[in-house]
């Protein structure tokens, strides 16, 4: 077996994947400088951003194409294929980061305050530019990697497309409902509710970007028959929005020193999350106000964060948010129980869904 189906996550899988990630991008380092040498520091400042990750999204599209497919004779091209998503997502960091004016990003500074340090004297304007178009540039030679890889037939193709449209869409809802919009239906008709509009988007975000399209897109590049890719999807929803929704709590509960980014900023950013808001529906009148007035308040104290914190805690819907990761990951596991996919990637699956559901960063 190439890699440990008990441990999908495991070093010898990301070893292999940042190798592939280390090597393209020591490529596209040779070619940037090529055509400009100053411009060698700005690509050393994106390499973190691809190698420093989980490869979640890597190891669904691996593991997807194995429990369709079996594991390859030769791994090369489907290592190529999933690695090219942490490229992709790197890019979207960059302006997840910039969008946010995020300070750090995995312990180290995001790339545009990174950027705008290295002028002289500092420039924040130049480290803007520089998230821009390092961000696109890093999803190109995602993409490139994935045509590199010689996996995306028509479907795969597809999908690898449609992936990126719904993060892309789901990035511009986000930014428009954390700026306390309101997204309307087709045409701008009937209002959806917060729930609603908070569900839209980690669908778009999350369980389609990380979970949903990756392990469709192995699957496709593995020819997965309608009732394979049935089955894999109705695992896949439910481990995304598991996913989405542990991510929601490392956002306000979590270690800074295992997250890599500041505890509470997603409360002072004002980001539409499950878990608000179902503080919001659950907390007593006075709660609400005191939660209200914390939520996208850039300036909120330790204190105030600390405030928050407990509200989420003492209303129940932290505990309502646990409850809610640990029903979808058992959904998602029953949808392969009688499914007809390889033994070794059914579990192979089985274990990524629990790695990436139950983890502190």
């Amino acid at each position: 077996m190439i890699f440990d189906a008990s441990a999908p996550l495991g070093p010898v899988f990301r070893d292999a994947i940042v190798a592939i990630l280390e090597e393209v991008l020591a490529v596209r380092k040779t070619e940037i400088t090529d055509l400009d040498a100053a411009l060698g520091p700005l690509v050393d400042l994106m390499t973190p951003l691809a190698v420093g990750g989980k490869h979640i999204r890597a190891a669904f599209v691996w593991w997807g194409h194995v429990a369709v497919a079996g594991e390859p004779a030769d791994p090369g091209p489907l290592r190529k294929l999933a690695a090219s998503l942490d490229l992709v997502h790197a890019g979207l960091l960059a302006h997840d980061d910039l969008i946010d004016d995020a300070a750090t990003r995995r312990g180290l500074p995001s790339l545009h305050k990174a950027a705008g340090a290295l002028a002289s004297p500092p420039n924040g304007s130049l480290g803007d530019a520089a998230a821009v178009i390092g961000g696109v540039l890093l999803m190109q030679w995602g993409e490139q990697l994935a045509e590199q890889s010689g996996l995306l037939k028509p479907a795969a193709r597809v999908a690898f497309d449609d992936l990126l449209t719904r993060v892309l869409t789901g990035q511009l809802a986000d930014a428009w409902a954390s700026a306390g919009r309101r997204l309307t239906g087709p045409g701008g008709g009937t209002k959806l509710s917060h729930a609603q509009a908070v569900a839209e988007i980690d669908d778009l975000k999350s369980a389609s970007y990380t979970v949903v399209g990756p392990t469709r897109l192995g699957a496709l590049a593995a020819d997965a028959d309608e009732k394979q890719l049935d089955a894999l999807e109705r695992f896949a929803i439910p481990v995304g929005r598991a996913f989405q929704a542990r991510d929601d709590v490392l956002g306000v509960f979590g270690d800074e020193a295992r997250t890599g980014k500041p505890a509470g900023n997603d409360l002072r950013q004002g980001k539409v999350t499950s878990l608000v808001e179902s503080a919001l529906h659950l907390a007593s009148a006075e709660e609400t106000a005191d939660l209200r007035s914390i939520i996208g308040d850039a300036g909120a104290t330790d204190a105030d964060v600390a405030r928050a914190r407990d509200i989420i805690a003492s209303c129940g819907a932290l505990a309502a948010v646990e409850q809610a990761i640990s029903g979808n990951v058992a959904t998602a596991l029953s949808a392969l129980a009688d499914a007809k996919l390889r033994p070794a990637g059914r579990a192979g699956l089985i274990c990524l869904a629990q790695a990436a559901t139950n983890r502190d960063r």
